[in-house]
């Protein structure tokens, strides 16, 4: 029951990781997608809704030129695509909010049930 109410909010989201990430490991945080019914992309597609950028050693470096999925993402931005470019801080904040969502999802289903 939880999880047909609240468990599938991330169901249309697609998200490709640029970069080093530096709170989790891409693989956790592809797990954390995953678990919330969030699909993953290993490159940026037609149907990639959120980009997460990490760390790259080469932002220190005077000219550097962007990731191919960060030069792809802003194209398609560009040609109209809505998807949605974020940090590593902004994905963890992005979490935390949809954590703070399924709290309340899952306090209102306990407290209908103790109704019952």
């Amino acid at each position: 029951m939880f999880k047909k109410r609240v468990g599938k909010l991330l169901e249309n989201e697609y998200f490709v990781f640029t970069g080093t990430l530096t709170t989790m490991t891409r693989k956790q945080a592809q797990a954390i997608i995953s678990g919330l019914e969030g699909h993953n992309q290993s490159s940026v597609t037609k149907k990639t809704t959120r980009l997460v950028t990490g760390y790259f050693p080469v932002d220190l470096i005077k000219g550097y030129s962007p990731s191919r999925k960060l030069t792809e993402a802003e194209q398609a931005i560009e040609l109209g695509q809505p998807l949605i470019i974020m940090s590593e801080k902004e994905f963890v904040d992005f979490l935390a909010q949809f954590f703070q969502l399924l709290s309340k999802g899952l306090l209102t289903i306990i407290k209908e049930r103790e109704k019952l």
